[in-house]
């Protein structure tokens, strides 16, 4: 399905960014995989290649605007100028009631969250005009539309990534670049590890029943299952849909059927 296309995903070293690089590279893609820790980066890397595929690992943080200016430049000297990307890496924190919210952790947030995506995207964004074809994909979530208290940081994150989505999709229509807006849903990442590990004081009971009780209850989905969506939304097969956000449920009334 995407055979000859280069991608590249950030925070690609674990969790659904890793599922989503192996992923694309299984659906033909050369992947660059950027992710702050070398270790988790190789591992993803050797994954790929054990799958037949092509991968390169970037050590970058995105919340780096040193880091990330000459990405794209270290994805063309290997691969070719990108045709994918999927902007994924991000943070929960910080956890409290925005009352509380530390200034440094706050614009720590936002700094990954969604300056980070925009950063990479302006990155990438030069080549998929000169090339006049690209896709970005944006990792979202439902907390962008609704509010669970002390996750405040997170939600203001995801709700300006969401503004970004649009308003690139719009910008971007006239080079042949579509912008997409995934939301995986609530998936079983070190993510979600993490916010289990808390003390229920500082998530408070409310949420904190929550999330242990999505665990028990087997919602969680498995990285590699959303991931088939970061594919379809790659491909061809979403061409019509750019400026969309949405979960899978949102996309298969547009096409997308997980076991493609």
């Amino acid at each position: 399905m995407l055979k000859g296309r280069i991608a590249v995903v950030t925070g690609g070293g674990r969790g659904l960014g890793r599922a989503i690089a192996v992923a694309l590279s299984e659906a033909g893609a050369k992947t660059a995989v950027v992710s702050r820790t070398r270790e988790e980066l190789e591992e993803t890397v050797s994954m790929i290649a054990d799958r037949g595929g092509q991968a390169i690992a970037i050590k970058a943080d995105i919340s780096d605007a040193g880091d990330i200016k000459n990405l794209c430049r270290a994805v063309e000297m290997k691969f070719g100028a990108p045709d994918i990307l999927v902007n994924n890496a991000g943070i929960i924190g910080p956890v409290a009631p925005m009352k509380d919210v530390d200034e440094r952790d706050f614009r720590r947030c936002m700094d990954i969250n969604l300056c980070g995506a925009w950063l990479v995207s302006k990155s990438c964004i030069p080549a998929m005009i000169k090339k006049r074809y690209g896709k970005i994909i944006n990792v979202t979530s439902g907390l962008a539309d609704f509010v669970i208290p002390r996750l405040g940081a997170y939600s203001i994150s995801k709700a300006g990534l969401n503004a970004l989505t649009k308003t690139l999709a719009r910008e971007l229509e006239q080079y042949n670049i579509r912008v997409y807006g995934m939301d995986p849903g609530t998936v079983d990442t070190r993510m979600q590890d993490d916010m289990r590990k808390m003390d229920m004081n500082v998530l408070g009971p409310e949420v904190y029943r929550v999330f242990w009780g999505l665990k028990k209850s087997g919602q969680l989905k498995q990285p590699s299952e959303v991931a088939k969506l970061a594919v379809f939304l790659a491909s061809e097969q979403s061409d019509d849909l750019s400026g969309e956000i949405g979960t899978e449920d949102h996309f298969m009334r547009w096409g997308y059927r997980a076991a493609a």
